[in-house]
């Protein structure tokens, strides 16, 4: 009886199968998708995955990219660009529904000889749980082994206090593996320098980060910047650092002098010295204005932050705040390489290295379209340092609810939205 349907179903998939008409996408569908709806097809096209939510998937024959990361022109007001390319990722992308446990399946996988039937224009419906290729984590990148490894991340919303900004569902039980897949990721990549953005509270977050680092490495060899504050509710940008390898330096700089503003912890500056060597350079940590709002109203204020921070960056180099003019830039800055914000600190002199060393790359994926809100910028002097700039797909190619916030599983994936961007200096 078993065999008897087996045999059956293996016929009705066969004629399922042989029904499928061959397409190739967007070709077959250059001339609209009304002569598809309602029958099966196979793509023969291979599709990558480009985005990933609670019941389906967006595909597209390449990856999707933010049309303010390559749209040229867009940082002087010329939409013309931007518009051509969201276009086109609108048109040679579809909606896939199937049977997926969604968290299993990475960003960047891909389909071959995808067959499902066309429910609608853009929109295919399935019944079998595709098989994907290039479905295993990225490995992290190979990173120069002399000098010292930086690690910029933005670990989304890192909670002390579980009121105030704190997601009202965010448990302790959640709270608690939030911080071990981070320590779990920071154990992996193993920087001398952790610069993060998105803290909580200020040194309460920064202690309790450091605190599990310190218990999983079995030794004290972690420690964070002090900046003095434990209270309120606003988030803030932190130090995170290796004592054996590195010591910061001098007093702390601040864009925004006013301690009650919003941003007087998230744009900030630290001198550190290598142990080994002596040698010095400045690290800032910037987290601009986000995109709430309307577009104008969240440019306009992080151009006023970028302002800001170009005028704190002044009076580090002229007058010799730190004794150095090595200056990198690290952190989540909310625009894209296109973007005015962006551009204007380009125009100030400082090098854009995610642009020089991985420009097809991307730190965040929003709608499906992938490019940098986390950045890198150098004085002349240190972007000559800087040997290597690369990202650890860590957390975008992954389900947004493999974070810590619905705990489906205990890896160090997912640990934030953003992803780590790893940055060797040879000082």
């Amino acid at each position: 009886m078993k065999r008897t349907v087996v045999l059956m179903a293996m016929f009705l998939l066969c004629t399922v199968l042989s029904a499928a008409e061959k397409v190739q996408f967007p070709e077959s569908f250059a001339d609209g998708w009304d002569a598809y709806v309602g029958k099966m097809v196979q793509i023969t096209t291979p599709l990558y995955v480009c985005g990933n939510y609670y019941d389906s998937l967006i595909l597209s024959p390449e990856r999707l990219y933010v049309p303010e990361e390559r749209a040229y022109g867009l940082a002087e007001g010329d939409s013309t660009q931007y518009w051509a390319i969201k276009d086109a990722n609108r048109e040679n992308s579809v909606r896939l529904s199937c049977k997926i446990t969604n968290y299993k399946v990475r960003t960047g996988a891909v389909l071959k000889n995808l067959t499902a039937r066309v429910v609608a224009p853009g929109r295919l419906v399935t019944g079998n749980a595709p098989k994907f290729l290039n479905n295993k984590p990225e490995a992290m990148p190979k990173m120069p082994k002399n000098g010292l490894l930086i690690c910029a991340a933005n670990i989304q919303n890192y909670f002390y206090d579980l009121g105030g900004y704190a997601h009202p569902k965010t448990t302790k039980a959640q709270q608690r593996l939030q911080t071990e897949k981070i320590c779990k990721a920071f154990k992996q990549i193993d920087a001398d320098i952790y610069a993060l953005c998105e803290i909580q509270k200020g040194d309460s977050a920064a202690q309790m980060l450091v605190d599990a680092m310190n218990a999983q490495a079995k030794k004290e060899v972690y420690a964070y910047v002090s900046q003095g504050w434990s209270n309120g509710d606003m988030l803030s940008c932190g130090y995170v650092y290796r004592t054996d390898r590195v010591r910061p330096y001098g007093d702390l700089q601040y864009a925004y002098q006013d301690k009650s503003n919003h941003y007087h912890y998230r744009l900030v500056a630290c001198g550190f010295e290598e142990v080994a060597s002596g040698e010095r350079f400045v690290l800032n940590i910037n987290h601009l204005r986000s995109k709430r709002g309307t577009g104008e109203e969240s440019n306009t204020k992080r151009m006023a932050n970028v302002d800001s921070l170009l005028v704190m960056l002044d009076k580090i180099d002229k007058e010799q705040v730190f004794g150095d003019s090595d200056v990198l830039l690290v952190g989540d800055y909310n625009c894209y390489a296109q973007e005015q914000p962006v551009q204007r600190i380009v125009r100030a002199g400082y090098e854009d290295l995610v642009v020089r060393d991985d420009s097809d790359g991307y730190s965040y994926v929003y709608h499906s379209e992938a490019g940098y809100l986390d950045r890198v910028f150098a004085s002349p002097s240190m972007a000559e340092q800087v040997k290597k700039v690369a990202v650890y797909h860590l957390n975008t190619d992954y389900f947004y609810s493999r974070g810590y916030k619905r705990g489906l599983d205990d890896t160090m994936f997912r640990y934030a939205d953003h992803d780590p961007i790893l940055i060797s200096v040879d000082l």
